[in-house]
């Protein structure tokens, strides 16, 4: 399955619940009111691109934008991060980038 815009308020929703955070826990974060997020979940509200990164990194969720940057299904992005990081050669690559 490929990512297409009308996923991305059921991507939102999955990564706020994989953070184990309420709607109302994320409206803090977001400075916005639950209802807003709601409506961004359930596809009646745009979020905007600077507001996107911000819930992104605000859920922990760079794994998703690993896999919005190379067009792929979010869990191989994810399997693929974790299998990396369980191996041990994440620490390699990022080492020898350092």
């Amino acid at each position: 399955m490929k990512l297409d815009l009308a996923n991305i308020p059921h991507l939102l929703k999955h990564t706020r619940k994989r953070k184990k955070l309420t709607q109302e826990h994320m409206a803090e974060i977001m400075h916005l009111p639950q209802s807003t997020i709601s409506k961004i979940e359930n596809g009646l509200m745009e979020l905007g691109s600077k507001s996107f990164f911000k819930w992104m990194r605000k859920t922990d969720s760079q794994d998703i934008l690993v896999a919005l940057s190379l067009n792929i299904d979010p869990t191989v992005a994810t399997d693929l991060i974790s299998n990396l990081a369980n191996s041990g050669l994440l620490g390699i690559i990022l080492g020898g980038l350092l």
